[in-house]
């Protein structure tokens, strides 16, 4: 498609765009891109895990037959956990062995988000032929705080994103070649969403509108060609027979997580339908740039037809917009999105399925991000293209921060926010629990009691007496962060915990003196933090460790 020789042609635009184009500048920015995504996560990796990281850390701490088991118990797919255990078993060199137990892992979430940030640059490029769209929908990535918080996060949700650029790259490509047979196309598609639905099942709510949509396209723009329409039925038939399939081990893999959603009662169910609103920074990446986007469209067809009928008595229809393939992507990815939004919040709200959160739509951070950079491409009036473009890109810009209540005065700590600093705290326990040699008097034994807040905790008061749900739940005192094997680990449930914890240090078998024990709890309600010491020692406050408190007590000796 060279229209170099047609400049003043507006359909020809997009050609000329294509032949202007400056590789170096072009590389350039992808890797600016690239490097701000990393440098600005960089420093965060090295913070305390919290819980749900410690679960997975706890997955890959010990050996490949524990991997499965203990993801499931999370609630979790084994593929991530499986990658992630290879990855620990690097023999790797200074300085990297020299870092802190929480980078090297860390690190791989952050390589998944800077390449999803530098393919979405690259692509909108090749795509959309303008820098600037780029750019914006690669700094709209690089400074959304949901990519920054997911991107430096020991889970599976940064490696979803990664599938779900990948996948948005293969459906561009094939809406931009609509009567070119792709079967390489095709099988990235596919097989990118299938890699993300193996990482977490969730992805799907996202992905799975955009498989349809791209196939349902398919098929209508090929059925004036009977024998394309045929080849289009049987391929879609195939890739259809192995996502039943898939459906079918992943259900069976699925049956006992939502046999007990009912544990999930308070958790990913949306309070009003303002819910939809705060999901996405939907104002930065929607309504600013589309509005000024369909004003522009409009105003230029109004001038070309204007123009048209003074040149000639005729009647002349207006040329096909040049940037139709640009804006009517940018249309399927804000109607894939918004879909994703609305079918979990439906599923959510009046079936009961606890999916309503973020992590569970991740895979459309991409799609808002591309979209973004499509509206931008989509301003190309006659004059002043630059000027409109970078003022709607700044407002933009600066619309998600705002959104999402990344404009703090403490941006640096505030921009990954997750105050459960459990490495110190239980360093301080170990401090607290180190073997002393007292000569003529019996060790001190010394009992941790973890509330974890977890929705898988029963709703028990006291300790959780199964082993197996008790080793999970005591999760973050093993794997990375251990206060040493002389301290005995119990689970308490999930009803008033502090009050269970007091009667259990008084009436169990572990409550005979010398003893000493130990209260580590997440998210602590403060009517719990007041409630009476059952004890005449009473309790000691250790301290807030973020939103973990930790307290302590030993009970007297009748």
């Amino acid at each position: 498609m060279n229209h170099a020789q047609m400049p003043s042609s507006p359909s020809s635009e997009t050609g000329s765009l294509a032949a202007q184009r400056h590789p170096l500048v072009e590389w350039a920015i992808i890797t600016a891109i690239f490097t701000l995504t990393f440098v600005v996560r960089w420093p965060f990796l090295a913070e305390s895990f919290w819980v749900d990281e410690l679960h997975t850390a706890w997955c890959v701490a010990d050996g490949w037959s524990d991997v499965a088991p203990r993801a499931k118990m999370g609630n979790q797919q084994p593929l991530y956990f499986w990658l992630l255990w290879i990855w620990q078993q690097i023999p790797w060199a200074e300085p990297f062995a020299s870092y802190p137990v929480e980078v090297l892992p860390r690190s791989t979430s952050l390589w998944c988000v800077s390449l999803s940030a530098a393919l979405i640059t690259w692509g909108s490029m090749r795509y959309h032929g303008s820098l600037l769209a780029a750019a914006v929908a690669g700094l709209a990535f690089a400074v959304d705080r949901q990519a920054a918080f997911y991107g430096v996060e020991l889970r599976p949700y940064a490696a979803v994103i990664l599938c779900s650029t990948l996948a948005v790259g293969c459906a561009a490509r094939l809406w931009s070649s609509p009567n070119r047979p792709q079967p390489l196309g095709w099988a990235g598609l596919h097989l990118s969403v299938l890699l993300a639905t193996w990482m977490h099942i969730t992805s799907l709510l996202t992905l799975a509108p955009l498989i349809v949509a791209i196939s349902a396209c398919d098929l209508i723009r090929s059925r004036s060609a009977s024998a394309e329409f045929k080849r289009g039925i049987w391929r879609h038939l195939w890739w259809l027979a192995l996502w039943i399939l898939v459906g079918c081990l992943l259900a069976n893999h699925q049956r006992e997580i939502w046999n007990h959603r009912a544990a999930w009662s308070a958790f990913g169910r949306p309070q009003s339908i303002f819910a939809i609103w705060k999901m996405w920074p939907w104002l930065g990446w929607t309504f600013i740039p589309g509005i000024v986007a369909a004003v522009s469209m409009l105003g230029s067809s109004v001038a070309s037809v204007s123009k048209s009928n003074r040149g000639s008595g005729a009647v002349h229809h207006p040329a096909p917009n040049p940037h139709h393939r640009t804006i009517s992507f940018t249309l399927l990815c804000v109607t894939v999105l918004l879909l994703s939004v609305l079918s979990a919040y439906f599923l959510a709200k009046f079936l009961g399925v606890p999916i309503w959160h973020r992590r569970y739509l991740v895979a459309g951070l991409p799609l808002g991000c591309i979209s973004l950079g499509g509206w931008i491409a989509s301003i190309r009036p006659q004059k002043h293209y630059e000027i409109l473009a970078t003022t709607v890109a700044i407002l933009s810009l600066a619309a998600i921060p705002w959104a999402q209540g990344s404009i703090h005065p403490q941006v640096a700590s505030y921009w990954v926010y997750r105050q459960e600093n459990w490495r110190d705290a239980i360093r301080q326990i170990a401090r607290e629990t180190e073997p002393t040699s007292q000569m003529g008097s019996a060790p001190l034994e010394h009992h941790l009691w973890i509330d974890g807040d977890l929705i898988e905790q029963p709703a028990t008061m006291g300790e959780v007496t199964d082993r197996e749900l008790a080793a999970y739940l005591t999760l973050p005192a093993r794997g990375s962060y251990s206060p040493g094997k002389h301290v005995q680990l119990h689970a308490i449930g999930s009803l008033k915990p502090m009050e269970g914890w007091q009667r259990a240090a008084h009436s169990s078998p572990t409550a005979a003196p010398p003893s000493k024990h130990w209260f580590l709890s997440r998210f602590l309600p403060q009517s719990q933090q007041t409630v009476p010491p059952l004890s005449e020692q009473g309790r000691q406050h250790y301290g807030k460790f973020g939103n973990l408190s930790l307290y302590s007590i030993m009970p007297r000796e009748e």
